[in-house]
């Protein structure tokens, strides 16, 4: 048990660092992104690529002319001077004109001079899951848009999938890239964008959505599993009410996730624009946080305080509030970072307080836990990246990961759930034989109930019998008193009922069987040495003796010569021990197969005795032991009796 909860506090350790590394390895890579690749940097409003090899992906950050309230490509207005120079990615709410800062509504344009890049291939710009609205521009020419780009901000309308072009570039050195954005709340450029081969944008954009509907398709039947288990469970298993809930929030959160939303937009969502769901998005985010928290306490049997468990509503309560009422451009400004990072600080506390408190561990608990770890580090993953923080294309983290969480979840609920119909099945079997016992001692106590009857009988007439042999001696018919004595004795002959030992239950099985021998023929001989309280159940008692006795009976009445059958039994109590051996006479063939012998009794209960035998004698950490020779089969089982064994 030691060993098991030094393994088990091993993994809940191994999964908290998990959550802790991998969500912010791709964080970390951002920030050092130009430190470990050496890619290039754009400054003052130019970028030189001339040592990339010009087949790969070129990101497109560092410092890009703004240009505000000016969509200097589509008014063909690119030689105004730019307002200021801008990081991408970045806000403009973070950035101030004349003093005053820049809102989170709005448009602009954004351009950047790209120098020493030649390609032959057409090529685009891309950027990846952005929830504003935009058109890019390369020499000029659209290469990508997304949305609706308006200076009315009522007209803006954002979809989080681009729709791409081809442009082939001219022969020149330098390259113009113009972005114009337009947003009601996400202030500009908050993703990178990437310069990449038109082609590969395709089959890559393509891809991503075979596989998201691949994964949806398995997500929506891990859901329909969970349901039905639902259902089937309800009674037995309150607990499972939850989890659908809990996986219709994934559901839907899988749908608001960045380019995933665009399928859904218009079919599940009204057409309402990307932006305009964000709290929404928030609000199912913290929820499944909350209830994934609570799941891990379920499946650990730990009990947060009444104080920690007000105390983690009333944080996600005000996070969300916060997230909700604070003006956009306050919150892009300082709370980007701050809001993802506090939500963390609250999930790891409680992993923690998991993996070092005193907990007792459900059944498949530890994959369970594993499930929500992964989900959890989806969701924060993905906080980070709709938030721009990371540059790596990570938009199917989230799906893959909740999708491996309702495999485990319906995987460990059909566990579950099979577990409680094996469990009535068990039930049942040990139900009915238990009505085999009653059965078995009912005939016994019957068999008793008729000798009672036919001694009170005989004692009733003995006196008439007396009068009859004593007017007989007197009158010296001694040849009539010998015949009258015969036929009396013939009257009055009862078979005894075999008694074996204190033990009600064995008893009544031993006599049971032994009745059941002799109207076959089969001698049967018994030493018996059993007390009357056993730490046995009677049940497995039953099953040991009635299937190993079954057995015997059934292996000697397919012998050709009654003379040649019997069975011998020993069973008694040595060394805190109960053994029991059973020999029998056989023909010599045994139905071996797979390592079991197997009975011949019927099709459907073929090995069933033995096998039950060797359960129940196991489960007492107990023995079997199985010897034959060409005519005697020989069965031993022993129990341990002391409760330190068991």
């Amino acid at each position: 048990m030691k060993k098991e909860s030094t393994h088990t506090k091993t993994s809940l350790i191994i999964g908290l660092i998990f959550v802790i590394l991998f969500t912010h390895l791709p964080v970390a890579y951002t920030l050092f992104y130009h430190n470990l690749t050496g890619a290039p940097t754009a400054e003052d409003g130019s970028m030189n690529v001339t040592k990339i090899s010009s087949d790969r992906k070129i990101i497109l950050d560092g410092e890009w002319e703004f240009y505000w309230q000016r969509l200097i490509a589509s008014e063909g207005k690119q030689g105004g001077k730019a307002d200021f120079l801008i990081d991408v990615p970045d806000y403009w709410s973070k950035y101030k004109i004349n003093g005053k800062w820049l809102p989170a509504g709005g448009f602009g344009s954004y351009r950047l001079l790209l120098r020493g890049f030649s390609y032959s291939n057409p090529v685009t710009v891309y950027i990846p899951d952005f929830g504003c609205a935009y058109r890019v521009f390369i020499d000029g020419e659209l290469t990508a848009e997304s949305g609706n780009v308006a200076k009315d901000s009522e007209k803006v309308y954002t979809v989080t999938r681009p729709k791409i072009y081809p442009v082939t570039l001219n022969e020149n050195d330098e390259h113009e890239i113009v972005i114009e954005v337009a947003s009601t709340r996400f202030s500009g450029l908050y993703k990178v964008p990437v310069l990449m081969d038109y082609n590969q944008a395709v089959k890559e954009d393509s891809n991503r959505a075979g596989i998201r509907f691949i994964l949806f398709g398995i997500v929506i039947f891990s859901f329909f599993i969970l349901v039905v288990i639902n259902m089937l469970s309800f009674r037995k298993k309150i607990r499972f009410v939850w989890i659908p809930v809990m996986s219709i929030l994934m559901i839907i959160r899988i749908m608001l996730t960045n380019e995933f939303y665009s399928f859904w937009q218009n079919k599940v969502f009204f057409g309402l624009s990307y932006e305009d769901t964000n709290e929404f998005m928030f609000f199912v985010t913290f929820a499944l946080k909350f209830m994934l928290i609570f799941l891990a306490q379920e499946q650990f049997g730990i009990s947060f305080s009444r104080k920690e468990k007000y105390g983690f509503l009333i944080y996600y309560t005000v996070i969300y509030l916060i997230y909700f009422f604070i003006p956009y451009d306050i919150y892009n400004r300082y709370l980007t970072i701050l809001l993802p990072v506090s939500t963390f600080v609250l999930e790891i506390y409680s992993f923690i307080k998991i993996c070092f408190g005193r907990y007792h561990l459900k059944q498949y608990g530890i994959i369970v836990y594993w499930g929500i770890i992964l989900a959890i580090s989806g969701l924060i993953i993905d906080c980070y990246y709709i938030n721009g923080n990371i540059y790596l294309n990570m938009s199917m983290v989230l799906l893959i990961l909740l999708t491996i969480c309702l495999i485990i979840l319906s995987f460990v609920s059909a566990l579950n759930i099979a577990g409680v119909y094996r469990d009535l099945a068990v039930s049942s079997s040990r139900l009915e034989l238990a009505r085999k016992q009653i059965s078995i001692q009912k005939k016994y106590y019957d068999m008793l109930s008729e000798q009672m009857i036919e001694m009170r009988r005989i004692k009733h007439d003995i006196r008439h019998f007396i009068g009859v042999m004593k007017g007989l001696l007197e009158e010296e018919h001694y040849d009539d008193l010998k015949r009258f004595l015969g036929e009396y004795n013939k009257k009055i002959e009862i078979d005894p009922i075999p008694y074996f030992c204190e033990n009600v239950v064995a008893n009544s099985i031993l006599g049971y069987y032994s009745l059941k021998a002799k109207e076959r023929g089969i001698p049967f001989y018994c030493a018996c040495s059993i007390p009357k309280q056993l730490l046995i159940s009677d049940i497995d008692l039953c099953i040991v003796l009635g299937n190993a006795l079954e057995n015997a009976i059934e292996s000697c009445s397919n012998l050709d010569n009654p003379e040649a059958r019997f069975i011998l039994n020993e069973v008694r109590v040595l060394n805190n021990q109960l053994l029991i051996k059973i020999e029998n006479s056989y023909d010599g063939c045994l139905n071996f197969q797979n390592g079991k012998y197997i009975s011949t009794k019927n099709e459907q209960t073929r090995g069933m005795g033995i096998l039950n035998i060797k359960k129940v004698v196991e489960s007492y950490r107990g023995f079997t032991k199985i010897e034959h020779n060409e005519k005697v089969f020989t069965f031993m089982a022993a129990f341990p009796l002391s409760l330190e064994n068991k």
